[in-house]
């Protein structure tokens, strides 16, 4: 064989084997007419077995694959043509115990006469593949249950704080895409808590910290609502941020949460009422209640209507009060930044 030829040959097995091991593939042969295979040095390795020590076989081949991912080689002839073998994905489990997912393609080649009488093939190891689509699946899974449990008020924002998702903002301001993305602008947000919105969000930012805010929002029909908004970062596996994902919860549905997780006791309505400097008359005037509602309530609230400690919530809160769970699960209270006392 003449020496140019020689280098050209083995310069392909080189590229060959080169393929195979950056690519993670392997190349097969099924003789049909007499059941013999062979595989490349790559295929071997997928399978994880020695080709110093292993013969290819049918039966070899078929003890590795997945019982539930197994062809019925009986029927060689009819196999060849089933379109199975030409493109498939399947489970082999290693003489070592570790399951690998498998994509193969084959192509048949026939005799004059049209009859299969052998196949030539490729196969790659798509395991980390196939991990990423069920995890990607099973992420999909949660988020889903996630909006169900969480009526669908959950958002996601860049490292910066900026919306990556903006359909609910959207929704509840009518703002463009564009226009809920350039929160410098803060146009929804009701102007006297612009600067506690941003500084929450700058603390959030720059230590890693949870993101919660109380805010008004200017909706579609120009009403002010009431908002929380609690984000958590996600980090990479540097320890990057990589995106927050947050929670909005609505003021109605706030109370709703409150009153589940704990109630406003006497001494934290006194205490509220004091940030304020606000005597009981001015509560009970901003609060829509009596005057002796009031005394009641800062006496005991176990037996008031829960609609009336509503209502002193809500009239605290619109004054600049922000009431927080702290981490036994007990309501704390705050005077957003932006509130001014008489």
């Amino acid at each position: 064989m003449p020496s140019n030829l020689k280098r050209m040959l083995s310069s392909s097995d080189a590229r060959l084997r080169l393929v195979e091991e950056k690519f993670d593939v392997g190349t097969w042969t099924w003789d049909i007419e007499t059941s013999e295979v062979s595989w490349s040095p790559g295929l071997f390795r997928i399978l994880g077995l020695d080709p110093a020590v292993s013969v290819p076989t049918i039966d070899l081949y078929q003890s590795l694959v997945h019982p539930d991912d197994q062809l019925d080689f009986s029927d060689a002839i009819g196999l060849a043509s089933d379109r199975r073998l030409k493109d498939r994905t399947y489970r082999v489990i290693r003489p070592d115990g570790s399951l690998r997912w498998l994509r193969s393609k084959g192509q048949p080649y026939f005799d004059r006469a049209g009859n299969p009488v052998a196949m030539h093939g490729v196969a790659a190891d798509v395991t980390h593949l196939q991990e990423l689509e069920a995890n990607l699946e099973e992420a999909k899974t949660w988020r889903a249950a996630l909006a169900r449990l969480l009526d669908d008020h959950i958002w996601r924002a860049y490292p910066d704080g900026k919306l990556v998702e903006t359909t609910e903002w959207s929704k509840l301001t009518g703002q463009s895409p564009a226009e809920a993305r350039d929160w410098e602008q803060l146009s929804a947000i009701h102007p006297d808590d612009r600067q506690h919105f941003l500084g929450a969000w700058e603390k959030a930012i720059s230590t890693g910290l949870k993101f919660e805010v109380t805010i008004r929002v200017r909706d579609v029909s120009g009403q002010f609502v009431t908002l929380t908004g609690r984000a958590v970062p996600i980090r990479d596996e540097q320890g990057k941020i990589r995106e927050w994902v947050g929670h909005t919860i609505y003021k109605d549905e706030a109370l709703l949460v409150a009153n589940r997780t704990g109630v406003l006791q006497s001494a934290q309505i006194r205490a509220a009422r004091a940030l304020l400097g606000w005597p009981a008359s001015q509560l009970a005037e901003a609060a829509d209640v009596s005057f002796s509602t009031v005394r009641r309530i800062e006496t005991s609230t176990e037996a008031l209507r829960p609609e009336s400690l509503d209502k002193v919530r809500q009239a605290l809160e619109r004054a600049g009060i922000v009431f927080g769970t702290d981490s036994q699960g007990g309501i704390s209270l705050g005077l957003r930044a932006t509130t001014r006392r008489p």
